[in-house]
């Protein structure tokens, strides 16, 4: 009785764990099933978002390649622009320029030659590209033009200072000391300052030459009046003396033969001090 007791507690022992194990084996199941519909579901979901991206991923990048075509071509049309701007700014530049350049540096010389400068490089693109043969001339015109105003600008600062000296003024500039000569015709600070420019303007440029050629004939023409009237005077002063010695003593001759020395030696101090 003992033994079957046993053995059907040991079966029933047997059939709770077996129906245990049967249930732990159905939640499994259920949860491979829970777990395999949720993992199709994932890769289905994933499958559609990769097609998805696949879809925008071809709209996009024609997309992007035609942005990159349009800057590109907005790139080369701003290049464009900048260059016909600068193209067309010399073909305006007569109009713009010619009331200006017409007058003369004026007081503001500064801005002229800056102005002039332009102008040149209007020049320079007409040349080199040999085109528009009216519009060249016009431009090379205008830029001739203000170069004669720079000269008459020169001018008149040249001859503001270079009035032919009175034979008495050349007179006593020769009594001065040798070491220490005044020039009673010194030029301004402010002039000078403007005739500096517009040299350095004409140096650069090429044209230095012209400019000293025409300081040199009128300061030229100044020494030559000024020797002009230093011979009227001496002549008048020879006259009277002659005049003089003709019913004078001895002693005045010889008077006569040193101040004829002395003006010797003031000719010479005079050829000295008007030299350019």
């Amino acid at each position: 009785m003992t033994g079957g007791a046993e053995t059907k507690t040991i079966i029933r022992s047997s059939e709770t764990k077996l129906q245990e194990e049967k249930r732990r084996l159905a939640l499994l199941q259920e949860s491979l099933s829970r777990s395999n519909t949720l993992t199709s579901g994932m890769v289905s979901t994933l499958d559609n978002f990769e097609r998805k991206l696949q879809s925008l991923d071809e709209l996009v990048t024609p997309v992007y390649e035609a942005t990159n075509e349009l800057r590109l071509l907005l790139h080369n049309v701003d290049q464009s622009l900048t260059l016909v701007d600068s193209v067309l700014h010399f073909y305006d530049i007569c109009g713009e320029l010619t009331p200006t350049i017409s007058s003369g540096p004026g007081g503001n010389l500064a801005d002229y030659l800056s102005e002039l400068d332009r102008l040149e490089d209007a020049v320079k693109y007409f040349r080199r590209t040999q085109t528009a043969v009216s519009e060249r001339e016009r431009v090379m015109q205008l830029f001739d033009l203000g170069r004669k105003r720079l000269v008459e600008e020169t001018d008149k600062l040249i001859l503001r200072y270079a009035n032919p000296l009175a034979a008495k003024e050349l007179i006593e500039l020769c009594e001065l000391s040798s070491k220490n000569p005044t020039d009673i015709h010194a030029m301004q600070e402010a002039d000078m300052g403007v005739l500096r420019r517009i040299i350095e303007w004409f140096s650069s440029h090429g044209f230095r030459q012209g400019l000293i050629d025409s300081y040199a004939t009128k300061r030229g023409t100044m020494i030559r009046r000024s020797l002009q009237l230093l011979a009227e005077h001496l002549g008048r002063t020879s006259v009277r003396r002659s005049s003089i010695l003709g019913s004078s003593s001895p002693s005045l001759s010889s008077q006569n033969i040193s101040g004829s020395d002395t003006i010797k030696r003031q000719g010479k101090k005079i050829r000295q001090y008007l030299s350019p």
